[in-house]
Formats: C-alpha cells, sequence, structure tokens
C-alpha cells in the first residue's frame, strides 16, 4: 500500500487557514466579558444609544447595536466583548441621504456616557447602570452598581437605603432592619393566600414607630430585583427595578462578530454556492 505524505507548505497552508477563521468562530461562540442593564433615574426619561459589542467602534465594518434606556423599567440586557472602556453614543437620527453616505465614524461622534470595565477573569461580569444626571462635559453620570445573579438570585430583592436613619421593613414574611445607607439582600417569600407580596417600612419618630410607607408589589419566582429606599421628609420614595428571566442568547449584541460582512463579501456569498 503506497503511503501519501503532505508537504511541509501543505501543513502551512492548513494551519494558516485555521488561524484565519478562529478569530470569526470566537466572535460567534466566546462569552461575553461583561452583561448590562440600564435605566435611568430621573422620571420620564428615555434615550436611544448605540454601542459596539466588541469595543471596536472605530474600525470600518464594525458591528454596531443600538439600546434604548427608559425610566420606568431596566433596559434589555447587552452584551459587552471589549475590554477596557464601554462607550455609549447618541443615537444620530438622519435623514434619507444622510444615511446612504454614513459610516459608522460619521454616525459615532457624540459619546453619552462611558464606563471602565475592571480588570477581572472572574466569569461574565453583571452590572447595573443608573443614569443619573450629566457631567459638565455633556457625559450622562453612571453609577454602576453589580448585578449578578450570584449577588441577587432570582426570587431574591436587593434593598438599598439612601435615607440616614434606620428603617424597618416588612417584606412578606421577612422582618428587616436596614441601618441608613446600607443594603440588604431577602428572598421574596410571599404569604400563604396573598397576591403579590407587600413592603411596608416604618421609622423611628419623636420616641415612636411610624408608618411611613405600605405598598403590594406584583413577584415571580423567575423576577429579580433592586428596592431604592429613600427619604423627603416624613415621606418615603421607593424606586423598583426589576429583571425577568431570559436566555443569555436573548441580549442585545450577543453572539455578534465584530465586524459585519461588506456588501461585497455578501455578494460573493450566493446561497447556491454553499
Amino acid at each position: 500500500m503506497s503511503k501519501k505524505y503532505v508537504s511541509f507548505p501543505t501543513i502551512v497552508l492548513i494551519f494558516a487557514g485555521v488561524s484565519f477563521f478562529l478569530p470569526l468562530w470566537s466572535a460567534v461562540d466566546g462569552e461575553p466579558k461583561a452583561l448590562f442593564t440600564a435605566v435611568f433615574w430621573e422620571k420620564y426619561k428615555n434615550e436611544s444609544f448605540s454601542y459596539a459589542p466588541w469595543g471596536n467602534e472605530t474600525e470600518e465594518n464594525a458591528t454596531i447595536v443600538d439600546i434604548s434606556v427608559g425610566s420606568s423599567s431596566l433596559s434589555r440586557k447587552f452584551a459587552y466583548y471589549g475590554s477596557g472602556k464601554l462607550n455609549l453614543y447618541s443615537k444620530q437620527r438622519l435623514n434619507e441621504w444622510e444615511e446612504e453616505n454614513a459610516t459608522v465614524a460619521s454616525n459615532l461622534i457624540n459619546i453619552a456616557a462611558e464606563f471602565e470595565l475592571p480588570l477581572s477573569n472572574a466569569g461574565i461580569k453583571e452590572y447595573l447602570l443608573l443614569f443619573t444626571n450629566k457631567k459638565k462635559n455633556g457625559l450622562w453620570k453612571i453609577h454602576p452598581l453589580p448585578f449578578s445573579k450570584a449577588e441577587i438570585p432570582f426570587g431574591s430583592y436587593k434593598f438599598v437605603s439612601q435615607s440616614r436613619s434606620t428603617l424597618y421593613l416588612i417584606f412578606g414574611e421577612e422582618k428587616i432592619t436596614l441601618e441608613g445607607g446600607k443594603s440588604f439582600i431577602c428572598a421574596a417569600n410571599l404569604v400563604e393566600g396573598q397576591r403579590g407580596i407587600l413592603l411596608k417600612a416604618m421609622m423611628q419618630s419623636n420616641g415612636k414607630i411610624a408608618e411611613v410607607f405600605s405598598q403590594r408589589w406584583g413577584h415571580s419566582p423567575k423576577m429579580r430585583g433592586i428596592f431604592f429606599l429613600g427619604m423627603s421628609g416624613t415621606k418615603m420614595s421607593v424606586k423598583r427595578v426589576v429583571e425577568f428571566e431570559r436566555p443569555l442568547s436573548s441580549a442585545s449584541g450577543y453572539g455578534l462578530p465584530a465586524l459585519k460582512a461588506s456588501e461585497q463579501e455578501s455578494d460573493e456569498v450566493e446561497p447556491n454556492s454553499l
């Protein structure tokens, strides 16, 4: 039986081909460095932003994704594969003639917000980006809050005190003493026979315990979130943000390659040729 040998140049070409296609496979199959969701603190606020999931917005044909951020609920989760700084750009509204001649660079001119990712190799990081107000340089000020499922599992909530005084909470069947400026994570245990879950808050005033808030909230084991509790005089303000359990693949930007195929490349790949 005759033996067939693979020549050295052929081996070089094979490995060159593998190294050429590897970035393409990684772009689709690799895990993101971070997952974000965002919300405006200010009421009745809604903005659209654009970002590059791979942090390469300066490259030609870079993949660009649009996201919408409001104040009444968390934004859709969006994935980030880059390292270093996440840049969010103001969504540009162009006329038809501008869209025909637009490039990535011309669309992404005004940076609206930025967030520097901390260096870490410990899996996918999850953050809630809380948009507060704009700085002097025109950028939105962001408070990044860790929002991992390990810290706040589904079916649980984090209570964040924005009060100087101690708050006494009743959450379903749980009783919580929340010191001023502190936070506490608690599972939602529904009272049997009742719909939703009751949050009641009390504080001490003039040596007496007075109720300052009481409201029933919808809840599901497939929900998790954060309660922000603040005081304005004798009145309490409560802002709740929640996330529903969804597959990772539903996140904006997830699984997208770093670069979009050019029109020429798209024309070269015809369905009949595959």
